[in-house]
This record gives C-alpha cells, sequence and structure tokens, in this order.
C-alpha cells in the first residue's frame, strides 16, 4: 500500500501564489474592459475606474475586486428614478444651457431619471467569458 504525505503550507503557498498573478491579470483585464464599456461625458467616471488592492483572507483565498470612486458611479451603474436636484451650498444651480447660448440659473431642477447602465458587471461577465479556465454553475 502506498503513502501520500502533503505539506499543506507549501501547497497553500505555490497555489495562492499562482492564484494571486491570475486574480492580478483577471482585475486588470475587466478594468481596461470596464474603461471601455462606461460612458463617457467628462470623462471622469473612466478615469476613477481603479483596481482595488488584493488581499489575503485566510487559507485558499484571495479578495479584490474593480470600484469606481466618484459620487454619481452608483446612478450610473444601477439608474436612477427622476428626481428633484436643489442648490443646497449656493442660492441656485449654474448651468451652461445650448439651447438659449448662455449660462442659466435655478434654485432647482427636474432630473429626468436614467437607465442602468451596469458596466462593471458586464465587464466582468465579459472577462469571465472570454477565459477558458473559468467556468459557470447553477
Amino acid at each position: 500500500m502506498a503513502e501520500l504525505s502533503i505539506d499543506e503550507g507549501r501547497l497553500n503557498a505555490v497555489v495562492m501564489e499562482r492564484l494571486s498573478v491570475f486574480h492580478r491579470g483577471f482585475t486588470s483585464r475587466v478594468a481596461t474592459t470596464a474603461r471601455g464599456l462606461a460612458p463617457e461625458r467628462s470623462g471622469a467616471l473612466k478615469a476613477a475606474i481603479r483596481e482595488d488592492p488584493q488581499r489575503r483572507s485566510g487559507p485558499w483565498t484571495i479578495d479584490g475586486g474593480v470600484s469606481v470612486d466618484v459620487p454619481y458611479a452608483a446612478a450610473v451603474h444601477e439608474g436612477a428614478r427622476p428626481h428633484v436636484i436643489r442648490a443646497r451650498r449656493a442660492p441656485f444651480l449654474r448651468f451652461y444651457w445650448p439651447k438659449v447660448g448662455r449660462v442659466v440659473f435655478f434654485k432647482s431642477v427636474n432630473h429626468p431619471g436614467n437607465a442602468p447602465n451596469p458596466f462593471l458587471t458586464n465587464a466582468g461577465h465579459r472577462v469571465a467569458s472570454e477565459d477558458p479556465r473559468i467556468t459557470f454553475t447553477g
């Protein structure tokens, strides 16, 4: 009868190093793809797409991801209902209005809302579906 002995510490170290390399590549591809899918008005949303720091959160586990750090990112990604925008730190909101060709001032405006644009989710799905090492179950 054969006897098998596994050095779990060494196995974990080897696996975690390979997983770390894979994870960095995966999140880099997701961030790049998300920048291509994100809407562009000022460019601030695309510029704010970042890879989160990678963390080893336990044996056989790595955490990390891709995030966007601008105040309106969730409204773009998840969508927004119509709502009123009011001046809070000044007496008026200031806009350049192309229809009249000048700057206009309002105490409040009605935002029409917007449909969701889940560019981060779509980027993750796209990159995962293109990688033959990743399979989806269930």
